[in-house]
């Protein structure tokens, strides 16, 4: 008797978030298809059932870790206000918490160098959350379709972010904090009270 339909959705969820933290723990390709099937309580057996290849699995948990992430920064929105959701969202990314479980954050500092290197179908669908983590950031201020910073502070604030917790991370305990907090001060720095410069803002957002 075959499995309900939801029961089998279900299943490819915990494989897919399962997935989703080794990839980010341990990196893609230290991480065997067997283990994430043990971190996700299942057989290695039933791995072919829901997905085609390890590149197939890597795709959606590369989306459900953007999800995650995402939904963690915008926990940390609140009552803030519009001109100041990037620093908060920058202040959320750039934690010490974050710096030291890469297994539950961010997938574009925790496996962006080995998944450019990757290429193909998985390099592009990287790209498109690239491009969608900016899309995100952009609108964060918005007020009447107007937003207070212009793209090379989000595009900017997002390289210092990402490129913040990757150093944070390799430079160890001692000296992570500083990494982290030296990033914050300088997003705070290059994006508060600086207008918006319309045209530049829409030719960049025409390419990227």
């Amino acid at each position: 008797m075959p499995w309900p339909r939801e029961h089998k959705r279900s299943t490819r969820q915990r494989i897919v978030q399962a997935a989703a933290a080794a990839f980010r723990a341990g990196g893609v390709s230290d991480v065997r298809v067997d283990q994430v099937m043990k971190r996700a309580g299942l057989t290695h057996g039933g791995f072919y059932a829901h997905f085609s290849s390890k590149d197939n699995l890597l795709r959606e948990a590369l989306d459900e870790a953007s999800r995650q992430t995402l939904e963690r920064l915008s926990q940390a929105l609140g009552d803030v206000s519009a001109t100041d959701r990037l620093q908060a969202v920058a202040d959320a990314y750039l934690s010490p918490k974050h710096a030291a479980h890469p297994e539950m954050g961010c997938p574009l500092a925790a496996l962006g160098p080995e998944i450019v290197r990757a290429g193909g179908a998985t390099e592009r669908r990287f790209a498109q959350n690239v491009k969608e983590r900016i899309k995100w950031m952009r609108q964060l201020d918005s007020q009447d379709g107007r937003g207070t910073h212009n793209d090379e502070q989000v595009i900017g604030a997002l390289a210092c972010m990402v490129g913040g917790v990757i150093l944070a991370r390799a430079a160890g305990q001692k000296d992570s904090d500083a990494i982290l907090r030296a990033c914050r001060v300088f997003v705070r720095d290059r994006t508060k009270n600086r207008p918006t410069a319309p045209n530049r803002r829409r030719r960049h957002a025409a390419s990227i």
